[in-house]
């Protein structure tokens, strides 16, 4: 009788039967090795390609940025003024009579990303608001509403907003406003990640040589941020109860139902602790 090497496999096997049950093991478990090897290891190719192409995405933004400087000068005053803080919600703003309605400074909303599809856009009325106080020497500051997620997400607002402020005398703060903790795109960030960016949004305006402000809630302020992290910059607390914080707080929003001349609608009234007395350069002769 005539064996082919299927039979002397087979018969091979059932005389050594633990030696077979032990290569078969061994070529499955090898198998799963090289396969979860090679997986991993392209995960990890990836993952440091992502982080190359990230890092030289936030370079190219800050080596475009790197020329803008704000030029207007201030010294820091201890003062208690007024203000208001406006959007593009406000509508078209009368500044002539608001001026006239007795005002110390403006808080601007400069942009935002959109808490759902990512996008970044400019507040419709920033340009003309800007340009209309700078008109009427009324000081400014201005704030973005983020919804960053990472380090290169509030770069690139930064950037975006330092873009837009730039052509602008813009002497009171630059404010970073983040309250959609847990929602949306913002599920699953942690408050570690979300606080590490907006200092990275802070200090980036620092270095183009604008004054950093945090813009919180109490509610915030209690289970998210983590304030001892930010004492180089002001805390903007907002609370319409009267509870104040029994903390830092530099600037206090305490209404959103203010009402001025020549606004159309409701603003949110700000007491701010502190003033800036712009810097006159002096040219020696």
């Amino acid at each position: 009788m005539e064996y082919n090497i299927f039979d002397k496999f087979k018969s091979f096997s059932l005389r050594h039967r633990g030696l077979t049950v032990f290569l078969f093991t061994s070529i499955i478990v090898l198998t799963f090795v090289l396969t979860i090897g090679v997986s991993f290891s392209n995960k990890f190719l990836n993952k440091n390609n992502d982080f190359e192409e990230i890092q030289y995405l936030m370079n190219q933004i800050k080596k475009k940025d790197e020329k803008i400087y704000n030029k207007y000068k201030v010294n820091e005053v201890a003062k208690t003024v007024r203000g208001i803080d406006v959007s593009s919600w406000q509508g078209v703003i009368n500044w002539d009579k608001v001026k006239e309605s007795g005002i110390d400074f403006v808080i601007l909303r400069v942009g935002l990303r959109n808490i759902e599809d990512n996008t970044i856009s400019e507040d419709n009325q920033f340009r003309r608001n800007a340009a209309e106080c700078n008109r009427l020497g009324i000081p400014i500051g201005v704030y973005f509403y983020s919804t960053a997620r990472n380090e290169y997400e509030v770069l690139e607002e930064a950037s975006f907003a330092l873009n837009l402020i730039k052509d602008y005398k813009i002497t009171y703060p630059v404010a970073y406003d983040l309250e959609a903790f847990g929602e949306g795109r913002l599920r699953w960030v942690s408050d570690d990640t979300i606080n590490y960016n907006a200092l990275v949004f802070l200090d980036y305006f620092k270095v183009h040589g604008y004054n950093g402000m945090l813009y919180s809630n109490l509610n915030d302020i209690r289970y998210h941020w983590d304030l001892s992290r930010f004492s180089n910059y002001k805390i903007w607390y907002a609370n319409y109860s009267g509870e104040l914080y029994k903390g830092r707080i530099d600037m206090y929003q305490y209404s959103d139902e203010g009402r001025r001349n020549g606004v159309y609608a409701s603003v949110d009234d700000n007491i701010a602790y502190f003033a800036y007395e712009e810097v006159v350069e002096q040219v020696v002769e």
